[in-house]
């Protein structure tokens, strides 16, 4: 498999990832005036599936070339590294969430126990729930997506390896495969001490995850990560469209289930990603990914702009984002304000992220000069860095 790394980030991606975070911070801030407006009320997915797409494509980028060339053990630590980095803001996340959902409760009598925030079992069974968050298996609302990165991260050296001894349709289709035995076997991870499943079940998930993959690495062979065919490309509009019509107008049930397939295939449920959802992002996909209005538009767009900062620190940014809108949603029930002062708000929680976008390339900009300065004084030893800079610079005229 001819695999070359990027010759330079593709600041694109980075400005896609950028727009969902965004759009998950208005959407995790339920009945606010811009809700309506995001792309969620539109079809049948939403800003999750486009993250997570985007992420399999960013994992490839990341991880495949030097596992596909044999350097095995960096890729796999840097993966390790990765999922402690996800597990420990995860569970920040929550503490932090769950604190302000509480504080909401106290002062202004939110009824955060009454709502399917999955709160209430912590107050019914404290113990088993401070067993269960940090086993990943007791989650709550807005706050469930960061441990299905840790797991999909956990599988992602499964993909390579079949990637790089069976090829790209073999690692494909053991997505598909395990995608499948899910809708078949019910499988989902466990929640513990509450009964059920992930909100986002990592089985099916995974399959989202492993469709990015397969472009990224399509992309390091040089190669179009999905081929154009004019006609499956008005096909896909059209179904964007149809599907638009649909979840507007809110036909669900309208359509009869098909008896020989699993229940769980066809219904729009997020956890199972039936196939009507998967249908609609990779479409989304498709019609993005080919249209020279779009992808040109998006090319022409500062690598060091905003959305371009936002999406190249997406972690830090979401976790921001996720207690901001927690905020959001305690402001909402206690003040009840109108359209401008959650525009505001909304406008205000979208700077705060942008400026630690800015603050983290700063600190990410001076942390590489430091060590360049650092190896330039390794190599003239006696000299001060400032004193090397100054004798490498050309004289003023």
């Amino acid at each position: 498999m001819n695999i070359k790394p990027l010759g330079k980030r593709d600041h694109r991606i980075d400005v896609l990832r950028a727009l969902a975070l965004l759009s998950i911070f208005i959407n995790h801030i339920p009945g606010n005036v811009l809700e309506p407006f995001t792309h969620k009320n539109f079809g049948l997915s939403d800003s999750a599936e486009a993250f997570v797409l985007l992420a399999g494509v960013a994992s490839a980028f990341a991880y495949f070339p030097r596992f596909s060339a044999g350097a095995v053990a960096l890729p796999l630590a840097k993966i390790g590294k990765r999922v402690v980095v996800l597990y420990v803001a995860h569970l920040a996340s929550l503490i932090v969430g769950l604190g302000i959902f509480c504080y909401g409760m106290l002062r202004w009598g939110m009824p955060i126990l009454d709502t399917p925030l999955n709160i209430d079992i912590i107050y019914a069974e404290p113990t088993k729930a401070f067993i269960g968050i940090p086993l990943l298996t007791q989650q709550i609302g807005y706050h469930n997506i960061l441990p299905l990165y840790v797991c999909l991260l956990i599988f992602l050296p499964v993909l390579m390896l079949v990637a790089r001894f069976f090829g790209l349709g073999a690692m494909l289709a053991t997505s598909v495969a395990l995608y499948a035995a899910a809708h078949l076997f019910a499988l989902n991870m466990p929640s513990y001490p509450g009964n059920g499943g992930w909100f986002f079940n990592p089985f099916t998930w995974q399959l989202i995850f492993g469709i990015g993959f397969f472009i990224g690495v399509r992309v390091l062979r040089g190669e179009t990560p999905v081929p154009l065919w004019r006609p499956l490309w008005w096909l896909a509009l059209a179904y964007l469209i149809a599907a638009g019509i649909y979840h507007r107008y809110n036909l669900y049930g309208s359509i009869p289930n098909v008896s020989w397939l699993p229940r769980n295939f066809q219904i729009n449920e997020k956890p199972w990603v039936a196939l009507p959802r998967l249908l609609h992002i990779l479409s989304l996909a498709y019609v993005i990914g080919h249209s020279r209005l779009i992808m040109g538009a998006l090319g022409r767009l500062s690598p060091n702009g905003v959305l371009s900062r936002i999406g190249r620190n997406s972690l830090p940014v979401f976790w921001l984002g996720t207690a901001l809108s927690v905020v959001g949603q305690v402001l909402l029930f206690a003040a009840q304000p109108g359209p401008v002062v959650q525009i505001t708000f909304l406008a205000a929680g979208i700077l705060a992220q942008a400026a630690l976008a800015y603050f983290l390339d700063y600190l990410g900009k001076a942390s590489s000069r430091a060590k360049a300065d650092k190896k330039t004084a390794a190599e003239v030893p006696g000299e001060l860095p400032s004193e090397v800079a100054a004798k490498d610079a050309p004289a003023a005229a």
